[in-house]
């Protein structure tokens, strides 16, 4: 028994671990049947007939398993507007023929496809393209794979400099769908980017005359980090009359319709410029309006872009326009002083017009105005007063740009408090268009003196006849204004005589003969007192 055992083991090892070599195992559908020898002999060792057992037989079941390669890849573009391709194998791992559904998704949003890579070279060719997408595979047997390339659109967009989008391509068996692979795709965008292109036209009057000149500019920025190459800018006039235009590099051919400006290549962070100054027709009527736009046009990664700048339009009209300056001033004046400002007025319209001044005082001070003839800021003899009407001094007529110069004058008022003020607001107004006015505020300050006096004697105490005795006059000045021919008066008190020629002024003698008035009457002149001074008046009188 122990002979018939070990055989039977042998053979059935031998028919169990017959194989072949799959991803997943055996092919599914792969049939294994095996059955039992038993050989044996008699006592005396002599061979018998062999004995099998009934047949037992296995099906091998399907199971599903992909991969998909490579699992990552990355692409960096020199453009936007272009199709990115990757080329991947969708291999079946499963032990039986397999369809995959394949899924697309990016994070950007983009436009994917997928299509059959027929001849297996890594590359889109036309006929595959013209056969169209896919959405799945072809039956793929086990352990073989199956070639596609996924295109990934990046769509025209200059902000995606420097963006990156995860596309996510996904098989997934159709015999088991919980069985699938992915792998992630990742397109870095590296592109032109001129994201000043819709506001990179300006111009220098947007309300110009009939015959006059208007000058646009154009600057043009590449904020990506790609260049653009063959760029070029063109004008079509749109009406207006060439005159002249410059660029800052490449050439110009101005000889017909459009202008065409050959700018060449802007790297990352550079800049072209170019201007164009047009003249507007003789005839046109007011309220035209002239629009103009510059056309661009660029290489970038391959890719031929053409654009359009920003609208700039111009109307052709008369307008109205007044500015005063300076806008504020500020002065401090003593009590009767000439208080005087200096303006310039300016016609900032398209028209010559007429630039009228007008005031408004709050200590109600009455201002004259006078035409600075020439334009030195101070009063002189020729400088013309202009004529205030129904409260409209009137500067005459100024064309547009221009300016005249005007000196207003007034007395200051006496006021009883130092440091008051007057507030006057002095409007130019324009009388073509009353409502185009700017104002000016002058503030001017009041310096008043204030002055006090104090007095006192010494000795201090009674005395007795005989004594002599000194007054000393305090005089002080705290006000900001001078006090002028500012006089000490005093008198020698009855019952004393004053001491002849003991007057002195800041320790100063003064003479009898100017001082004193009919023996008792003393009278100093002190002259100008200036803000913050002070000083004494001293005399001496004895006790009768």
């Amino acid at each position: 028994m122990r002979h018939v055992s070990y055989a039977l083991f042998l053979v059935l090892l031998m028919m169990l671990t017959a194989s072949q070599g799959f991803a997943a195992g055996t092919p599914a559908g792969t049939v294994i049947s095996s059955r039992a020898k038993a050989t044996y002999t008699t006592l005396s060792g002599a061979t018998t007939d062999s004995s099998f057992s009934n047949i037992v037989s296995i099906t091998v079941a399907q199971v599903a398993a992909v991969n998909v390669t490579p699992p990552t890849d990355a692409v960096t573009t020199s453009s936007d507007s272009v199709n990115v391709d990757y080329a991947l194998s969708v291999l079946n791992s499963g032990n039986g023929t397999d369809k995959f559904t394949l899924g697309k998704s990016s994070t950007k949003g983009w436009t994917l496809n997928v299509y059959k890579d027929a001849n297996g070279n890594g590359v889109l060719d036309a006929a595959e393209l013209t056969a169209g997408a896919i959405t799945a595979t072809d039956s793929v047997k086990a352990d073989s794979s199956f070639k596609i390339i996924v295109r990934v659109f990046v769509p025209r967009d200059p902000t995606l400099n420097n963006q990156s989008d995860v596309t996510t391509l996904t098989a997934t068996s159709q015999f088991n769908s919980g069985k699938s692979a992915s792998s992630a795709l990742t397109t870095t965008v590296h592109t032109v980017n001129f994201s000043n292109i819709s506001t990179g036209l300006t111009v220098d009057n947007a309300s110009p005359s009939p015959g006059q000149n208007v000058t646009y500019t154009f600057t043009l920025t590449n904020n990506g980090s790609s260049s653009a190459t063959s760029v070029s800018f063109s004008d079509a006039l749109a009406g207006f009359t060439y005159v002249s235009s410059t660029t800052s590099q490449g050439t110009i051919n101005s000889s017909g319709n459009p202008v065409v400006w050959t700018v060449g290549t802007i790297a990352p962070g550079n800049s072209a410029t170019v201007t164009i100054t047009l003249m507007i027709p003789l005839g046109a009527s007011n309220g035209t309006v002239y629009n103009n736009s510059m056309g661009v046009t660029y290489t970038a990664g391959g890719e031929t872009f053409t654009s359009s700048s920003n609208n700039r339009s111009v109307t052709v009209g008369v307008i109205y326009g007044v500015a005063i300056s300076p806008t504020s001033a500020a002065k401090s004046i003593e009590p009767d002083d000439s208080i005087k400002y200096y303006f310039t007025l300016k016609n900032t319209g398209n028209k010559k017009d007429v630039l009228e001044m007008s005031f408004s005082s709050s200590k109600s001070l009455s201002w004259k105005f006078y035409k600075d003839v020439n334009n030195n800021g101070i009063y002189d003899i020729n400088d013309t007063q202009m004529a205030l009407i129904g409260g409209y001094a009137s500067a005459d007529s100024v064309q547009f740009s221009d300016s005249v110069h005007v000196l207003a004058i007034a007395i200051a008022p006496v006021v009883s408090t130092d440091q008051d003020n007057d507030v006057t607001t002095f409007t130019v107004t324009s009388v073509g268009d009353n409502s185009k006015t700017q104002g000016s505020i002058a503030t001017t300050t009041f310096d008043i003196a204030v002055v006090s006096v104090t007095k006192v004697v010494a000795p201090i105490g009674n005395q007795a006849p005989g004594t002599q005795m000194t007054y000393t006059v305090n005089y002080s000045n705290t006000g900001h204004g001078k006090a002028y021919n500012f006089v000490i008066s005093d008198s020698a008190p009855d019952s004393t005589t004053y001491v002849p020629g003991s007057i002195t002024l800041n320790g100063t003698p003064v003479s009898d003969g100017v001082a004193l008035t009919g023996g008792k009457t003393i009278s100093v002149n002190v002259g100008t007192v200036a803000a913050g001074a002070s000083g004494n008046v001293q005399f001496k009188i004895t006790i009768n």
